[in-house]
Formats: structure tokens, C-alpha cells, sequence
């Protein structure tokens, strides 16, 4: 009885083991953005989020490519910092931005993902709004569902932002042609600012307008994320609308200013 529980033992364990190299051969034949959600390195909750994300849709979406510098602003715990990772390679490089209100609910998210370099191409920013430390000359500025922050008006002054600052530093970063990504949870078409913070979204049009007034030429739209029955009066923590709130998802690019003529 015993040896035939080791036998089995030893079959399972082959059998695991041909899973694994075949899943290996399978994720090198898969376009680059596909390798990057099935990478055996993933967390367990990073693929739990995949569903309701729908991380290849973005990625594609984004134009990440290989050599690339790539912002993940208010990235949090770093879910697509990672995938970026992977995209951008040994050549390119992601940097991981947080400020200290982000930090208060991911750093031991962050912390997990970055220990003993684990993306090695992956640099860690913690940085307040005031200024965020950015780099410059990058191609894709990425922003997840933050956005609205940007707009939210709050006691402390260091984690309460300062849009017009928040424009400039973005615009400064990018370099010209330079792709800015926005996805954000819809609020009610003609709603106001006031209204936004209680409940963690924005207008979306309104915010179009916004940074087509601070250099970003709009480029297209993704729907993926759309859900046509939210209601979009009410907070995005509430369990009716919990990952399920209508965000839409915004491609822009950075265009290069006109100088101002000199006035004689």
C-alpha cells in the first residue's frame, strides 16, 4: 500500500513537472503582452484581478514595447508595474510611483513585490504630489483609476493635490508623442467636483477637457471596462458597484507647444 502511494507520488509529480515545462514552452510561443499575465511568477491575487481588469485589452492598448520607460503614477502594490515589467525588458524601465497616501494601503503589497530584486528593471518612486520626483523623456505615463485624486481636496496639504502642478509635472515627464494613459470610474455626465471625492470618480468629458487644456492631444478610447447599468451616484467602495463601476479608459499623447511670439 505504502509503495503504491509513493508511486503515485512520483506520478503526480512528473506529471507536474510536464505541466510546468509545457506551460513554459506555451507562454514563449504567446505575443509578448500575453506572456506577461502568465508568468508562473505571478501573485495568486494579481490573477484573481485579471478578470475584472482586463489587463491584455490595456496593455495593447497602452503601446508598450520593449526598451521602453514607462510610469505607473499612484501605481500602488505595483499589479501593472509588473506586467510592464516583463514588457519593457532588460532595457527598458518602469518606475513605480506612490505617494505617502498611497503608501498607507500598499506598501506591504509594494514591499512584497520588489523584495530581493525581484523586477529588477523596476524602480521604486515615493513621492508627494508637490513634487513627484519624475523622470524625464518617458514614452508611456500610466495612470490606473487615480486620476480623480488629482482633484480631491483634502486637510493635510501634502497628500492634497494641486491639479495645475499635477499638469506640469506629467507634461515635463512625457516626451513629446509620449503616450498618457487614463482609466477612472465615470461619475454622473454633468456632475461637479464637489461631488466627485465622497465618491472616488470623475466626469469624464469634463476630464477630457482638462488635459486637452494642459498639452495632451486625445487619441482614442478603449470600452472594455464600460458597464452601461452603474449607478454612478454612489461611492465605488459600495458592494453593488465593487469592480463593476463604469471606467473608461482614455489614450492621449503629448503634443509640443507653440512659444509665445515675443511682444514688441
Amino acid at each position: 500500500m505504502a509503495h503504491k502511494i509513493t508511486q503515485n507520488i512520483k506520478l503526480l509529480a512528473l506529471l507536474f513537472l510536464l505541466f510546468i515545462t509545457g506551460c513554459s514552452k506555451d507562454i514563449d510561443s504567446l505575443p509578448l503582452n500575453e506572456q506577461s499575465m502568465h508568468l508562473p511568477s505571478r501573485f495568486s491575487d494579481d490573477l484573481a484581478k485579471d478578470r475584472y481588469r482586463k489587463p491584455l485589452e490595456i496593455l495593447n492598448f497602452s503601446e508598450a514595447a520593449p526598451g521602453m520607460r514607462i510610469v505607473d503614477l499612484l501605481g500602488g502594490g505595483g499589479y501593472y508595474s509588473e506586467l510592464f515589467s516583463h514588457i519593457v525588458g532588460k532595457d527598458g524601465k518602469v518606475f513605480l510611483q506612490n505617494n505617502s497616501l498611497f503608501l498607507r494601503f500598499s506598501k506591504d503589497e509594494l514591499e512584497e513585490r520588489l523584495e530581493d530584486n525581484r523586477l529588477p528593471n523596476v524602480i521604486r518612486l515615493d513621492s508627494d504630489y508637490a513634487d513627484m520626483r519624475l523622470p524625464r523623456n518617458i514614452d508611456v505615463l500610466f495612470l490606473g483609476l487615480s486620476f480623480h485624486d488629482f482633484f480631491v481636496k483634502r486637510d493635510d496639504p501634502v497628500i492634497s493635490a494641486n491639479p495645475e502642478a499635477f499638469f506640469k509635472q506629467a507634461y515635463e515627464a512625457l516626451r513629446v508623442g509620449g503616450t498618457l494613459i487614463i482609466i477612472d470610474h465615470a461619475a454622473r455626465p454633468g456632475s461637479t467636483r464637489e461631488e466627485w471625492g465622497p465618491l472616488h470618480r470623475i466626469e469624464e468629458q469634463w476630464a477630457k477637457s482638462q488635459l486637452e487644456a494642459n498639452g495632451f492631444a486625445f487619441n482614442t478610447q478603449l470600452n472594455v471596462l464600460r458597464t452601461p447599468g452603474d449607478d454612478h451616484s454612489l461611492d465605488i467602495w459600495k458592494q453593488k458597484v465593487f469592480h463593476k463601476t463604469d471606467r473608461f479608459i482614455h489614450k492621449y499623447h503629448k503634443v509640443e507647444r507653440q512659444q509665445e511670439k515675443p511682444k514688441f
